[in-house]
């Protein structure tokens, strides 16, 4: 069985429009990774030791209302 011609042409296409493609977003991705570890890092402010205030809260269900049938 022989392969049609024109298959290995379309597959230099498919690589000649392609590579120009993922070129482009490997270098923004590149970059984006780049400045973002460039920037220097600032060191974390410590959070005080003092407690809340603790706020005593209550759920509780309100119950669906039951349609009563009226008896006159």
């Amino acid at each position: 069985m022989v392969k049609p011609i024109n298959r290995r042409k379309q597959n230099k296409l498919k690589v000649f429009l392609l590579a120009p493609l993922c070129a482009i977003v490997f270098i923004v991705g590149w970059s984006l990774y780049w400045i973002g570890q460039s920037k220097p890092k600032q060191a974390q402010k410590t959070l005080s030791k003092v407690p809340s205030k603790q706020y005593q809260v209550e759920l509780i269900m309100i119950p669906l209302q039951e349609n009563e049938a009226l008896t006159n």
